[in-house]
């Protein structure tokens, strides 16, 4: 399989606008979200400060990485394209739920092809984002990822790009949240507030919100305060490229205050064929 150059995948790709994977926040007989344990009076939530907290990244994978969340291009087999994410380990591979592999830890990919099942999955990365901002809850994530991480591992859990809350299999944006924000009871993943408000029943969740959320712009009420953030931060070049362009579409980004505006285009850019997106419900 010939493959191309990161720059010329870049070039050809518009924006993250079709994810790999999505869950639906409610459905119809099944109980809402979990809501955040209550905080002590007069205390604020983490998340509230997020959009003024600096935003660390990475563009490949390092020494001092672990818990970092990587978001990837996969070409599948039929050669679509679709977003990918996974969790850096201490050990600098990558830990994710893929097609063909299930939950996995694998070699961190920064250019290449994963074979699963006699195909091959052409993989690039693009860039890496921490988390959490506060120390202190970066350290509790490093300290149980290996151990979160292998519960999935071990109990073999395949891949879906249906995931029907049940851990039966998973998609790769719900390993993800499962990592980051472990389920309180059942599997369904604890979401922070910020992150819970961003998706609805009929649109779900999608690696567009994760994305939006950990850069702090879902803390922030209009598309003005968000591109202002946006100006001040030191980001990868693709990261900033992706964000502006989320920022500037009104559909699925709670931006009502300005009518909907054509996304900004990487030169020569053209859009991704449409992937397919998984579901995760909430159990009762």
């Amino acid at each position: 399989m010939n493959l191309i150059r990161p720059a010329m995948l870049l070039a050809a790709l518009a924006v993250i606008t079709q994810p790999a994977a999505s869950f639906a926040s409610t459905s119809k007989g099944r109980a809402p979200l979990a809501a955040a344990k209550p905080l002590p009076p007069g205390t604020q939530p983490a998340a509230a400060a997020r959009g003024e907290m600096p935003l660390l990244t990475a563009t490949s994978n390092g020494p001092g990485q672990a818990g970092y969340v990587h978001y990837f291009i996969v070409r599948l087999p039929d050669e679509s394209v679709e977003v990918q994410v996974g969790i850096e380990l201490a050990d600098r591979r990558i830990a994710w739920s893929f097609p063909g592999l299930g939950v996995t830890v694998s070699p961190f990919v920064a250019e290449g092809v994963v074979s699963a099942q006699g195909q091959d999955y052409e993989v690039w990365h693009l860039y890496g984002i921490r988390p959490f901002a506060d120390d202190g809850a970066m350290a509790a994530l490093t300290r149980m990822l290996t151990a979160r991480v292998e519960a999935w591992v071990r109990s073999g859990t395949p891949y879906c790009l249906n995931d029907a809350g049940r851990a039966d299999c998973m998609s790769c944006l719900g390993f993800v949240l499962r990592v980051l924000y472990p389920p309180r009871a059942g599997d369904y993943p604890s979401l922070p507030r910020g992150l819970a408000r961003a998706g609805n029943a009929a649109t779900g969740y999608s690696p567009n919100d994760l994305l939006l959320y950990l850069a702090g712009m879902l803390d922030l009420a209009t598309r003005e305060a968000r591109l202002q953030r946006l100006s001040r931060l030191a980001l990868p070049e693709e990261l900033r490229d992706d964000l502006e362009a989320l920022l500037y579409q009104s559909a699925g980004s709670a931006l009502a205050d300005a009518p909907p505006q054509a996304a900004p285009q990487r030169s020569g850019a053209r859009a991704p064929k449409a992937g397919n997106r998984s579901t995760l419900q909430p159990r009762l």
